[in-house]
């Protein structure tokens, strides 16, 4: 019984000084002093001011490291409508660190070619990543998370995970081979 007592006791004064802190106080004394406390004024003070302030919160968004990152080493993806497993694994590793990237989907000739030309290739395999400088053709977790560690990503990003993507019709906006998207909050 004495231990309830004791630990009814004890909650209650922690309650009350949660409360406490919580509300600040501002009153002038007779000889003209203004005083700003947490603990309430004396009672025969007339004029007081409580206000009940409440806890600062800050909004998490990206790291700086992650903002330069972004800015320095922006990351596209090639992807192909032909890749299945491979290209979910790709985009399943982004979505897991947070990484914010743009998507190009492969959709025709014009396209293979200009991918092997910007890779120096003879032939393009997708899926394919760029970040900033840095390239390369064809998906393995360990060689995809250095270029992401190399191009200064951090290993928990703050990108909002999107579905996976659907392969484009072939007449819809991404015939054109841009899907611009996840983007994290700067």
């Amino acid at each position: 019984m004495k231990l309830c007592s004791l630990f009814c006791l004890v909650l209650g004064a922690a309650l009350c000084a949660g409360t406490a802190h919580a509300q600040t106080y501002k009153w002038t004394d007779a000889q003209g002093r203004t005083h700003y406390s947490d603990i309430p004024p004396p009672p025969d003070v007339k004029k007081v001011t409580e206000k009940k302030l409440q806890p600062s919160v800050v909004e998490q968004g990206a790291s700086y490291a992650e903002r330069e990152a972004m800015k320095k080493a922006p990351v596209t993806v090639w992807l192909a409508n032909e890749c299945d497993s491979l290209c979910e694994s790709a985009l399943a590793l982004l979505r897991a660190r947070g990484i914010a990237y743009s998507e190009e989907r492969i959709t025709s000739e014009e396209q293979k070619a200009a991918l092997s030309s910007r890779f120096k290739v003879k032939e393009a395999r997708v899926p394919a990543i760029a970040a900033g400088a840095d390239q390369l053709m064809g998906f393995s977790p360990d060689a995809w998370n250095r270029l992401l560690d190399r191009a200064g990503y951090p290993a928990k990003g703050t990108a909002k995970p999107r579905p996976p993507s659907a392969p484009p019709a072939a007449d819809g906006p991404a015939a054109t081979g841009k899907d611009e998207t996840t983007d994290a909050e700067p």
